[in-house]
């Protein structure tokens, strides 16, 4: 599995040690690791793009953007919030990736409602729990199962009409549906 992580670079002077420990557990389910904060995020540029791009904020940029799409998810420690950083997590949601965001301070996904969002608040004794289980969501995403069925015509064209609706195809909106099911029963049982 490969996982981009980044972090606010404006934060750097009060939660590197957040950075750091955060890396340090992704590190230790072994998967390769694409980070600012690992400095090698950069090396997943061509060298005909690295070589055009002489801005080094457009580079930087570009580099991120590259590292999500190369990624097959995403983990972002947000405890210093940061506007690029929203960004960089819409970056990856478009592209379909699962996001963790986490923080010291709140649970993002309280406030975010998304299939590819996920956020938590964590401290140094739950953190490598919580990046196991956003490991394990993430493998549910790509071993998804598929499955046949038989709709009737109004109800093709009503899943066709949502989907138009919220811009997504018929799939998407069904398993938006499910989602949304689950979530009103967690929140129940809670």
């Amino acid at each position: 599995m490969t996982v981009f992580y980044t972090a606010s670079y404006y934060g750097k002077k009060t939660y590197q040690k957040h950075y750091d420990l955060v890396r340090t557990m992704i590190k230790r389910f072994k998967v390769e690791l694409i980070s600012p904060e690992e400095g090698n995020y950069q090396s997943v540029l061509d060298s005909g793009t690295a070589a055009t791009m002489t801005d080094p904020f457009m580079r930087h940029y570009e580099s991120i953007r590259q590292g999500i799409h190369t990624a097959d998810c995403t983990i972002i420690e947000g405890s210093y919030q940061d506007f690029q950083l929203g960004h960089e997590a819409t970056l990856a949601i478009m592209e379909k990736k699962p996001v963790l965001v986490l923080s010291t301070h709140e649970d993002f996904s309280k406030k975010i409602n998304h299939d590819y969002f996920f956020g938590a608040r964590y401290t140094p004794q739950t953190i490598e729990g919580t990046i196991q289980n956003f490991f394990v969501k993430v493998r549910e995403f790509s071993q998804s199962r598929r499955f046949n069925m038989f709709l009737y015509t109004s109800q093709v064209e009503h899943l066709e009409s949502m989907g138009k609706k919220y811009d997504m195809n018929m799939s998407e909106y069904i398993r938006r549906l499910i989602n949304l099911d689950r979530r009103s029963a967690r929140m129940s049982a809670a």
